[in-house]
């Protein structure tokens, strides 16, 4: 009987969890993507339906950039308005999808700008990137100077990585919906998510959307939504269970506010949390864990370790995963310690010092991650990237599996 009591006190806290009340505040800044089919509306219709409430304001004028908002008035008056829990970020449809160069001037700053602005009202306050999608066909305007963005998937790909790595610089949160509209796509074609343009939402598509919102504001399952709008139980079925899928069961890596970066010198590993907070908890992947706010960690074995910080602030847990790979213990590459490359900012060529006739790989990342050039065996004192866009990169250093990283500014 005291099995069955406890299991039943279990069940009704689940429950009373899954449907407790929740109100939210939540700015949604963006353009016509936004604007479509009243999305802030859908958002506020399903929280209803799931007994939420949602208090909204919005300022999508159609084509705005972030940079535009960054000096826009009433943007500004908005954001300072209200106690915001969320603020959410809809760049132009297209921007995040350029080279790293011109995003690195008329994109990420403004990101930045922004967050900081939502910040200085409220500590408090969230900013939601909202993570749109590739055209139906790809954006042909753009496929001669950006050829990545010739296919939907390659537009897809690059607007994808664009929000979070501005989720991850900025310790925000992202509503993936281009990744829910990916899921149904590929596994339910039959539903229409465009518009006739083959770029705005159509009324599915906004529901899809509003979906990933829903689950992201409120931390909820949106299979729990009872709201269909215009579309067949069917359809609205399939969009919630594509949502909970790509958003609900893998929550936590859309939050990047617990975001923190690593160091590896052999088995010894410096972490740098880049999110202040009184209540913080790192777990290091080996059963060990600690409460500083940056340790340092040594590791006794080799392997990939599932590395997670936790932490609370303004009455929300934030928790973010990295691997880290600890291919040595205790050893030291004294090559890779004596070696540096310069000029750095470069123009076209990059130096290398303290070769010694050791050859070794370069790989040239850009700040997405995207490697773009790769040298094997390098044994000259020079090679070139003269054929890269200006822009910030990492140089990483193989040297019999011992690794180096570098970042480099080309002007």
């Amino acid at each position: 009987m005291k099995k069955k009591l406890l299991l039943l006190t279990l069940t009704l806290g689940v429950s009373a969890m899954s449907f407790a009340q929740l109100s939210k505040k939540v700015l949604f800044i963006g353009n016509s993507y936004t604007a479509a089919n009243n999305l802030p509306l859908m958002v506020e219709n399903m929280a209803t339906s799931t007994g939420d409430v949602l208090i909204y304001d919005s300022n999508t004028p159609g084509g705005q950039r972030l940079m535009n908002h960054a000096t826009n008035a009433t943007t500004l008056n908005k954001i300072d308005a209200d106690d915001w829990d969320f603020v959410a970020l809809q760049a132009q449809s297209q921007e995040p999808s350029w080279g790293q160069a011109q995003m690195e001037t008329e994109l990420f700053p403004f990101a930045e700008q922004l967050s900081n602005a939502i910040r200085n009202n409220n500590e408090c306050s969230q900013p939601l990137f909202y993570m749109t999608w590739g055209r139906e066909n790809g954006d042909a305007g753009n496929c001669e100077f950006a050829p990545w963005v010739c296919t939907y998937e390659g537009m897809d790909d690059a607007l994808r990585a664009s929000y979070i790595y501005m989720a991850e610089q900025n310790n925000a949160e992202v509503a993936p919906a281009g990744a829910v509209w990916r899921y149904l796509r590929a596994n339910n074609p039959e539903i229409d998510l465009y518009s006739g343009d083959g770029s705005h939402p159509s009324s599915r598509g906004t529901y899809a959307a509003a979906c990933a919102f829903y689950t992201m504001i409120y931390k909820k399952d949106p299979t729990l939504i009872t709201w269909n709008s215009n579309l067949s139980d069917e359809e609205a079925s399939t969009i919630k269970l594509a949502a909970k899928t790509i958003v609900f069961e893998t929550i936590d890596d859309w939050d990047f506010t617990a975001n923190f970066d690593f160091t590896l010198n052999d088995s010894e590993v410096s972490f740098t949390n880049s999110y202040t907070s009184d209540d913080i908890t790192w777990e290091f992947g080996d059963e060990n864990t600690s409460t500083e706010e940056n340790p340092v960690y040594t590791y006794n074995e080799t392997g990939d370790f599932e590395v997670t910080l936790t932490i609370n602030k303004c009455d929300r847990v934030h928790r973010f995963t990295k691997t880290v790979t600890v291919n040595t213990l205790g050893v030291h590459d004294e090559f890779l310690e004596t070696v540096s490359l310069y000029p750095n900012p470069t123009n076209d060529v990059i130096n290398i010092n303290g070769l010694n006739n050791e050859p070794f790989n370069i790989s040239i990342y850009t700040v997405l991650g995207q490697e773009v050039k790769y040298f094997e065996n390098v044994s000259d004192n020079v090679i070139s990237i003269s054929d890269l866009p200006n822009g910030t990169y990492f140089a990483k250093l193989n040297h019999n599996n011992t690794f180096k990283t570098v970042k480099i500014l080309k002007q």
